[in-house]
């Protein structure tokens, strides 16, 4: 594979380079939907090289991802404010490599749209993405996406293979609409457990793959298959006009709708399998004292019937939107230990928005009247406001009562299992932000208080912790312009109240300098440079396999190490690539750079990558 990547990319550099250069034409459209259609900018950041070289999925979500170093393992954010969660358990960890429905982009396109993405390096990894789309006909759209994941980690015994496919259609007329999608995703890993020896790793210099591991032979599959069906029949009337263009005349009809009904239908099936070999790294075998085959499913059946009133603008209001309606929420799980259940909930929903030339409002509740989640709900509201022509604010407030996941309720295993009551989670967020576009500064602050929250304490079996906990991060992100020298920087402070139950670092900061400047007379843009991540010291979590958790540790503090890597970079048309040495310090300075505990970040490492967009 790689092979043919490298001579792609060495082919289409030489043809692009003394091709005649143009400007990046842009030949789609691209959106996302929730319960309505809303403008997403995912491909249109595709011709940038800033921080291309950021190739691992999991940096799109976090400025220092911590976890599991290999590309495709589970992880989670150094800033509790960047925490995301997922409908089922197991997939908490492994968001950033998965489809989601939520998460789909569609396309309206003028020319058929391919997009391939490659990025590599040492050790097998291959992260492969390819995209195309086209519209079959004015009003019916079509986008295929797949990403490939392999690697064969820098550690001993972590092996990894994703599969995440998605196929999604798009048929829009002036009275019906109707999106569709289809996805698949699958993750195999190959648990190691973590370094069984860590002085000795601190204390030897042998390559990274001759470290003994706690585990060998622990395998985690995780896999979803679902489909969604969101549909929109509006009711309203035709307004024409007259175009009068020289000699010529033409009608314009325009649909103008005052009421639309919404049906959204969501169906998934999830499961999960652990396998291995009973040892005594885990502290308890319950059934089978051989072999472990731990399996559970999950399957949802999410039904969403609204009222979309579209209420006519008036003064500076351009677009005023009530929705109300209810949703319908069947969900079934399977333990192979336990009996299979069967849950309903049914709740109330409703959504306003409201957009004048300079500000936007979301606002969003749901709550459920009837059903095993009685009396859980949430708000959420979003506001956003330019501030004359270059400054922006944001505002988003979050509050929610729920029932904790059903796999924290129930849980069977052959080296775990747990039967609790418990209360309902609270968790209230307020998060504001402002940005200086003519400064190229922005700085926020994003706040979380937590009750009755859920915590795996050091035997990893989870803990609700019914006292408040206060969690609040401020950050600070500025450009600095120096000609064809560039330094974007990103310093975040971090303030935890209980430290003994959320294990995050106070300072995490991110820093990259480069040089950029145009060259074969404007045919390229070159970039290089080098960046470096740091986050200071503090307790970081453990993993376990079998349950695919992080939990609480205080045997070990990590961190304090600035993590480095040199770039190149380079755009060429709709071509860009990079050249990555990352963490080459670690050739010079100590080995204690750890990502969670006896886990190792990966050493020094060649990678590069990829991605070439084209049409037709």
């Amino acid at each position: 594979m790689k092979k043919i990547i490298v001579l792609i990319l060495f082919v289409q550099f030489a043809y692009s380079l003394f091709s005649q250069h143009e400007n990046i034409e842009r030949h789609f459209t691209s959106y996302k939907l929730y319960n309505l259609p809303y403008v997403d900018d995912t491909y249109d950041k595709d011709t940038l090289i800033d921080s291309f070289f950021l190739y691992l999925p999991q940096q799109k979500y976090s400025i220092h991802p911590l976890g599991l170093p290999n590309l495709g393992t589970a992880f989670y954010p150094s800033l509790f404010s960047e925490k995301q969660t997922h409908d089922y358990w197991f997939l908490n960890n492994y968001i950033p490599y998965i489809r989601q429905h939520d998460d789909i982009v569609y396309f309206d396109t003028q020319k058929p749209l391919t997009l391939f993405k490659f990025a590599g390096g040492g050790k097998g990894q291959e992260y492969v993405r390819f995209l195309h789309t086209q519209n079959i006909s004015p009003t019916f759209n079509f986008v295929f996406n797949y990403d490939i994941i392999n690697s064969d980690g820098y550690y001993q015994y972590s092996k990894t293979k994703i599969n995440a496919i998605s196929l999604a259609t798009a048929y829009t007329k002036r009275k019906y609409q109707s999106h569709f999608n289809f996805i698949f995703n699958k993750i195999n890993n190959l648990e190691n457990g973590g370094l069984s020896d860590i002085d000795k790793y601190l204390n030897s210099s042998y390559a990274a793959g001759t470290y003994a591991t706690n585990l060998f032979q622990a395998q985690n599959t995780v896999s979803q298959l679902g489909f969604q069906y969101n549909q929109e029949f509006g009711f309203g009337k035709y307004d024409v006009d007259t175009i009068v263009q020289g000699k010529d005349t033409s009608l314009n009809k325009s649909f103008n709708s005052k009421f639309s009904i919404i049906h959204d239908l969501k169906a998934d099936r999830y499961f999960r399998i652990y396998q291995d070999k009973p040892s005594a790294y885990y502290p308890n075998t319950y059934f089978n004292l051989e072999n472990t085959f731990d399996s559970s499913a999950y399957k949802v059946l999410d039904n969403n019937l609204l009222l979309n009133f579209n209420i006519a603008p008036k003064g500076k209001i351009e677009e005023f939107k009530v929705l109300a309606g209810v949703k319908s929420y069947l969900y079934n799980y399977d333990i192979d230990t336990l009996e299979s259940y069967l849950y309903f909930s049914n709740y109330a929903i409703g959504n306003l928005i409201l957009e004048t030339e300079k500000s936007y409002l979301n606002f969003e509740a749901d709550y459920c009247f009837i059903g095993t989640d009685i009396e859980d709900f949430g708000v959420y509201g979003e506001y956003v406001l330019d501030i004359g022509e270059s400054i922006s604010w944001q505002s988003i407030l979050d509050y929610s009562s729920r029932n904790p996941d059903i796999f924290i309720y129930y849980y069977s295993s052959n080296h775990y299992t747990w039967d609790y009551d418990y209360l309902k989670s609270q968790v209230f967020s307020a998060n504001t932000n402002l940005e200086f576009e003519n400064i190229k500064l922005s700085t926020g602050i994003n706040t979380n208080l937590l009750q009755n929250y859920i915590v795996f304490n050091q035997e990893s079996m989870p803990v609700q912790v019914a006292k408040l906990n206060f969690i609040a991060d401020a950050w600070l992100a500025k450009r600095f312009d120096f000609g064809k020298f560039h330094w974007l920087s990103k310093l975040s402070y971090q303030y935890i109240q209980d430290k003994s139950r959320i294990l995050l670092p106070d300072f995490v900061a991110y820093s990259s300098i480069y040089f950029q400047s145009p060259m074969f007379k404007k045919a390229m843009i070159l970039q290089l440079g080098f960046d470096v991540k740091y986050f200071s010291k503090t307790y970081l979590y453990a993993y376990n396999p079998a349950l695919s958790v992080f939990y609480l540790q205080t045997d070990s503090k990590y961190g304090n190490y600035p993590n480095m890597a040199f770039n190149i970079s380079v755009l060429i048309k709709r071509l860009r690539g990079f050249v990555r040495l990352s963490n080459f310090n670690s050739l010079m300075m100590s080995k204690n750079y750890f990502v969670s505990h006896k886990m190792p970040d990966n050493p020094f490492a060649f990678n590069f990558g990829i991605s070439w967009e084209f049409y037709d």
